[in-house]
């Protein structure tokens, strides 16, 4: 792995969609699993974050939720 200065850190993060519940799941190791849904009044919503997270599992071929391809201003 190459050394890393300054603030930046990686990780590796395994997604997955879970159709049934709406929501990607992200598996981060050692620190367990987490969730991101896209609505903005949820607990666990990020809706910018989801469709980011949704165009990387459609880029691998994986099931994926709906792209928003272009947003509405003001949001």
């Amino acid at each position: 792995m190459t050394e890393r200065r300054g603030k930046t850190g990686q990780v590796t993060i395994g997604l997955w969609f879970d159709e049934s519940a709406g929501d990607i799941h992200l598996s981060i190791p050692g620190h367990g699993l987490s969730t991101v849904n896209a609505e903005a009044s949820s607990k666990r919503g990020n809706p910018h974050l989801f469709n980011k997270l949704a165009k990387i599992l459609r880029d691998q071929a994986k099931p994926h939720p709906a792209i928003v391809e272009e947003w509405e201003r003001g949001r």
